[in-house]
């Protein structure tokens, strides 16, 4: 898992949302660097820290971009984005009960989250965006 790196089968075609796709995969990076090398709850809190700004931030952005453009699928999209800040919520619960295991657990989230979300319901805009601008 931690020879996982960024590359443009990633891209949405939003420059904004790329970049911030981006920071998703650094966060794995982090956890898995924490990981290895056996770093405290600081530095674990840390990188909670920033998957919750992230979620704060991105989530809504996209959501916002998405009825913007009219996408017929927002409802959907929406109920993903969802499922992702309950899980980051459950594991922020876990992380403060001292449960053993939870950076393992996050890092195999971050990266199926990466390549079920990004590579696939992502996708899904960046085409309509693509036949709606008629390219």
């Amino acid at each position: 898992m931690k020879d996982f790196f960024w590359d443009s089968s990633y891209n949405v075609g939003v420059k904004k949302f790329d970049d911030q796709h981006k920071h998703l995969i650094e966060a794995l990076k982090d956890i898995n660097k924490a990981m290895e090398d056996k770093r405290d709850k600081l530095a674990i809190a840390q990188v909670i820290n920033n998957l919750k700004k992230y979620a704060q931030e991105h989530l809504i952005e996209e959501e916002n971009f998405l009825l913007d453009i009219g996408y017929p699928d927002y409802e959907e999209h929406k109920r993903q984005h969802e499922i992702f800040k309950d899980k980051l919520a459950k594991f922020c619960d876990d992380f403060n009960s001292d449960r053993y295991l939870l950076h393992f657990e996050i890092a195999v989230f971050l990266k199926n989250w990466i390549l079920s979300h990004i590579k696939v319901v992502d996708k899904k805009y960046a085409d309509f965006l693509k036949e709606k601008s008629g390219l």
